[in-house]
């Protein structure tokens, strides 16, 4: 676990800061501490305390549910909750019990594999004008309300036994939390139920109580923790009615779990040219059977989707972020040299703009620019050149294009798929015709109709990805071909025209000089 040392200390006031600057003197003593509350299962009642600080989010400030409930808890206690997730997690791995489904806080599954396993069922139903319909559900109060010996007996049924299991049943039982408004302390209330907000090993717990769902549902689905949603391409009325018929298993499994979906939040999102967006119900917490909204954007996992897919939408939201930030650095700073715009640029505006992008990667030109356009306006604000042309202050700057960002981000996130470094379903198919030339991972490319099928991932990686060498795409690990394709496209890095496929080296000499990945102007992607 590693210790951010700018974080508020727990209830114990063990600050981070103290725990990190005198680890040497703290190692030993802390050793015999965690090995003995793992080893008896027995915790020190201020690890069960939490202080919860209410953090305002938007709306009207007298409205409590417009303030995020955050919960400091002992940063001792993580440390010790990371080590019995780290156990939960190999056992649960090992023995193949978590859902393919489930992306989050799995090893090889992230929220853009999630976005990616759904958006190429989407895409590939609409390129045979099928349209489909997707169902976003809401938890309510999703970690609050987990039944605490319900969860136990989960994990017992998943073989998570022993001392394991009894130090969970202590980390759960006994708890209780005050709330803390404008540095003054509520009175100490017991927890009865739920799990810790603000724990190591909460997300974990949640993941495996939840883990089952996907198996009582006939309609697609995909998780996120407990971010989840259903689809289905609709063929006809029968389509409608297994989403219909899973929406009602959906509430009975809560039910018997004791979880509830808050049905005035789930939304439906329709696409498709010819969709007869159906409407869905659900019952709400009264037992009344209420229609789904409809929704003509829904933010998924960060990503703002709308029905046409151009993700226009996602994009301006970002490009404005990234611009505000823009501005406020030109506001900040009457000298700006190269390197340090180089640096906040990376580490602050560039994020925005490449979140999940191998997901979402623009097909409108217009979008294109407005992307290029925050590093263009960006590079303008050093001294001495912004008389010079974009690329050549890219070139001065050693910033790449943010073409050549997308480009190279697509065949590492191939190199990922082919080489099983992603655990999920594969949404790239190998060309498995020996009598074709190519190298050993050459993709199959299936044909397509719409623009929006040909811009997703899974079908516009697929001549990059076969032009490269054996060499490239048979390199022994990631850093080493994000290495090699820095060498090959060196020509192309402050480009913002790019051919497709990009032209590379072929010699073997050039491919090994220039490894290690470390010393490679992009390797840091």
């Amino acid at each position: 676990m590693t210790l951010k040392v700018d974080k508020s200390p727990g209830p114990d006031g063990f600050h981070p800061r103290v725990l990190k600057e005198a680890a040497e003197e703290l190692a030993y003593p802390l050793t015999i501490l965690i090995n003995q509350t793992l080893k008896e299962g027995k915790l020190p009642k201020i690890w069960k305390d939490a202080t919860v600080t209410p953090i305002f989010k938007k709306g009207k400030r007298n409205t409590p549910g417009n303030y995020r409930p955050v919960s400091l808890t002992s940063i001792i206690c993580k440390m010790t909750e990371s080590l019995v997730r780290d156990k939960v997690i190999d056992h649960m791995t090992k023995y193949q019990l978590l859902s393919k489904h489930q992306h989050g806080f799995v090893s090889g599954r992230s929220t853009s594999t999630n976005l990616l396993a759904v958006i190429d069922t989407w895409t590939k139903a609409l390129d045979d004008l099928i349209p489909v319909d997707t169902i976003y559900l809401d938890f309510a109060k999703a970690f609050d309300s987990v039944p605490h010996e319900r969860l136990l007996n989960k994990l017992e049924g998943y073989g998570i036994k022993g001392e394991v299991l009894t130090w969970i049943r202590q980390f759960l039982h006994g708890r209780r939390q005050q709330v803390k408004v404008n540095g003054e302390p509520s009175d100490w209330k017991p927890v009865t139920s739920g799990i810790p907000q603000g724990s190591v090993l909460g997300p974990v717990l949640f993941v495996i109580f939840i883990n089952d769902l996907p198996k009582i549902v006939q309609s697609l689905v995909e998780m996120f923790t407990d971010d989840t949603k259903i689809f289905l391409p609709i063929h006809d009325a029968n389509s409608h009615q297994i989403i219909q018929n899973d929406i009602h298993s959906l509430t009975d499994w809560a039910k018997k779990w004791q979880l509830r979906f808050n049905a005035s939040k789930c939304k439906t999102l329709h696409l498709g040219n010819r969709n007869p967006r159906h409407t869905y119900r659900m019952e709400d917490q009264n037992g009344c059977e209420i229609p789904l909204e409809s929704t003509d954007l829904e933010k998924d996992l960060g990503v703002n989707i709308d029905p046409s897919l151009t993700f226009s939408s996602h994009i301006e939201g970002q490009v404005n972020k990234a611009n505000r930030i823009i501005g406020l650095i030109r506001r900040s700073y009457e000298h700006l040299d190269g390197d340090s715009f180089r640096r906040l640029f990376t580490a602050l505006i560039r994020p925005h703009l490449e979140y999940c992008n191998v997901d979402w990667a623009p097909r409108l030109e217009k979008d294109k620019k407005l992307i290029e356009g925050v590093l263009r306006r960006g590079t303008k604000l050093i001294p001495g050149l912004k008389d010079l042309s974009y690329e050549k202050r890219l070139e001065k700057l050693k910033l790449p294009s943010m073409a050549f960002r997308r480009a190279r981000g697509d065949v590492i996130e191939a190199y990922k798929y082919t080489h099983g470094l992603y655990k999920t379903d594969q949404i790239l198919e190998l060309d498995t015709d020996k009598t074709r030339r190519g190298h050993s991972y050459k993709l199959k490319k299936r044909h397509c109709k719409t623009a929006t099928r040909r811009n997703f991932f899974s079908y516009r990686v697929v001549n990059e990805w076969n032009s490269l060498s054996e060499d490239v795409v048979s390199a022994p690990s990631l850093n080493a071909f994000k290495s090699r394709i820095d060498r090959l496209w060196s020509d192309h890095v402050y480009k913002i025209k790019l051919p497709s496929p990009l032209p590379h080296a072929k010699t073997k000499d050039l491919i090994l000089k220039c490894e290690p990945a470390e010393n490679s102007l992009q390797a840091t992607a």
